[in-house]
This record gives structure tokens, C-alpha cells and sequence, in this order.
């Protein structure tokens, strides 16, 4: 898993804020310069200035340093320099924060998560705390992430990232999540159809077997939840 979160989220920075290169350096020599620097110089990197970063630019993979920063597992550091980063700062500290798991990160996670939240879909701009709160069946996340706006066509974050998010409301027996479980049904990733499907038998066992296609299927749960609007019991 881990190393789908680290290409992941590489290939989500390269997408949306770093410019093309027609000879970039081969990731293992990126990867490999990033790992022998400290903690408080890949931060350095991170930032919008970054005039105390000692990588060249073409070095200066953004989403291969906030993975690293989460493999290290230093949530301390991490959390103050979130306290004291820029903003491009802050937004790769969080994705980093994501990757560990204990009480200080989670306190941290539940101080920032509902702040500035859209009217739409949650990004990956907000994403990370929100599902690091989700993870851990946080009520007040799983409504939020659960909303049918980040259901409604397209999905705030790629498939490597959304389909453990659709599996936690299930897993955390969040029933409220089933009209957008339906509507997920029809993901054009299995690996999100998958856990819609067992969220859904999960809510309503031994419903819908008799239907032998995805279609088949919505049309299931969609009468279902029509029959009692007050959701299942």
C-alpha cells in the first residue's frame, strides 16, 4: 500500500502544479537524493520559496518528499512545522501527517479538518484530514465524506486513495452513506464498485441477489432506499 500512496501522490503533484520535463533524473536517483537529507530540509523543499532547499529543482519531487517525510514517522516535527509553513507548505505536511497513525496526529488532524471546508467535492486540498478522521470512523467526517456531491460524477481524490474511504463507511457501520454507496456501484473503478457492493450487502443483507448486473443492481438498492426513506434498519 505504501507504495501506491507514494506513486500516487507523485503523480498527483506532477499533474497539477509541476511543469513538464523532457529529461527528468531517474526516480531512483530522485528518490535516493531525497532520502540522505534531514527532516527539517525536505520541509525546507516544500515551501514556496524554498531558497533553503539544497535540491535542484528537477530534484524537488514534491509528492516523493512528503512520502518520505510519513515513512520517517516524525508526526512532532511535522506537526509544528505545519504550525509555522507557508501554505503549499502545510498542504503536503498534512498528506504526509496522513501516513501515520497515533493519538497527536489524530488530535491534530480532528484541530484542522473542518476548517474551510467548499460547498463542492473534497479535493485533495481537504481530502487528507478529513479521511484520516474517516479511517478513524469519525462521525462528523463520514457524513461529510459521504455527501453525494463527492459521489455525483467524479470522485475527489483517484481511485488508489477513494476506495479505502467508500470501504470505511461500511467498516465503521456508517448506514447514513448508503444512497452514495449506490451511486458508486457504477464507478468506472472495480476496486470502488468492490466496496460499494459490500457496503450495501453489508446494510441490507441478502437483498438484491437475484440481480445479475451492475444496472441491476442500482435499481435494487435505489428501490430499497425508496421504500424506507429513513434508511436501512
Amino acid at each position: 500500500m505504501k507504495s501506491l500512496v507514494t506513486i500516487f501522490l507523485t503523480v498527483l503533484v506532477l499533474a497539477s502544479c509541476c511543469p513538464a520535463q523532457s529529461d527528468p533524473p531517474p526516480y531512483e536517483e530522485v528518490h535516493a537524493k531525497i532520502r540522505h537529507l534531514s527532516d527539517q530540509q525536505l520541509i525546507n523543499c516544500l515551501s514556496e520559496k524554498h531558497a533553503s532547499c539544497p535540491l535542484e529543482d528537477s530534484y524537488r519531487d514534491s509528492g516523493l518528499i512528503s512520502a518520505e517525510l510519513g515513512d520517517r514517522k516524525h508526526s512532532d516535527e511535522l506537526i509544528a512545522a505545519y504550525e509555522s509553513g507557508d501554505q503549499l507548505q502545510r498542504y503536503y505536511i498534512v498528506q504526509s501527517l496522513w501516513q501515520i497513525h497515533n493519538r497527536k496526529v489524530l488530535a491534530f488532524m480532528r484541530s484542522i479538518a473542518f476548517e474551510n471546508l467548499p460547498p463542492g467535492q473534497d479535493r485533495d486540498e481537504v481530502f487528507f484530514p478529513l479521511d484520516y478522521l474517516a479511517q478513524h470512523c469519525d462521525q462528523r467526517a463520514l457524513a461529510r465524506l459521504s455527501r453525494k456531491v463527492n459521489f455525483d460524477k467524479s470522485f475527489p481524490v483517484g481511485c488508489i486513495l477513494w476506495a479505502p474511504t467508500v470501504e470505511a463507511f461500511a467498516r465503521c457501520n456508517y448506514r447514513p452513506s448508503s444512497p452514495s454507496l449506490v451511486l458508486a456501484l457504477n464507478a468506472a473503478c472495480l476496486n470502488i464498485t468492490d466496496a460499494a457492493m459490500k457496503g450495501l450487502s453489508k446494510f441490507f443483507p441478502n437483498a438484491c441477489e437475484q440481480a445479475s448486473s451492475i444496472d441491476e443492481l442500482e435499481h435494487c438498492y435505489t428501490k430499497l432506499l425508496q421504500e424506507n426513506s429513513a434508511g436501512p434498519r
